[in-house]
């Protein structure tokens, strides 16, 4: 085969009217507006799109806006109640400074003081 010589054939997209309007209801529901939530529940009741679809949407949207809060949460509980260490090591939960459990002190931890944490 050439690819100079082909003809390419476009492929049929998935995003029909009813899933761009998912889309959308999940991403105003990520922004917390509330307008523009009811504006594309509205066109999507319009359109006919399931129930099902729409709460499956707004949930997907609130995973991908929860997880900063999650892992936020999850740090703190770290800190403040002991448990299990931040995901990515070290006791900063980042792995920059190359600390170790145990390793910390008053001084920071890692070489020369390294990132302050402790």
């Amino acid at each position: 085969m050439n690819h100079e010589t082909e003809t390419a054939v476009p492929a049929e997209t998935q995003i029909t009217e009813v899933v761009s309007e998912l889309i959308a209801l999940g991403a105003a529901m990520a922004a917390n507006n509330e307008e523009a939530f009811q504006a594309h529940h509205y066109r999507l009741h319009k359109l006919g799109a399931a129930r099902e679809d729409m709460i499956k949407a707004v949930n997907i949207a609130l995973q991908v806006k929860m997880a900063p809060h999650r892992s936020l949460v999850e740090m703190a509980e770290h800190y403040l109640v002991g448990g299990a260490k931040p995901e990515g090591g070290g006791c900063c939960g980042g792995g920059e400074c190359g600390c170790e459990d145990g390793e910390s002190s008053d001084e920071g931890c890692g070489e020369g003081g390294g990132c302050g944490c402790h």
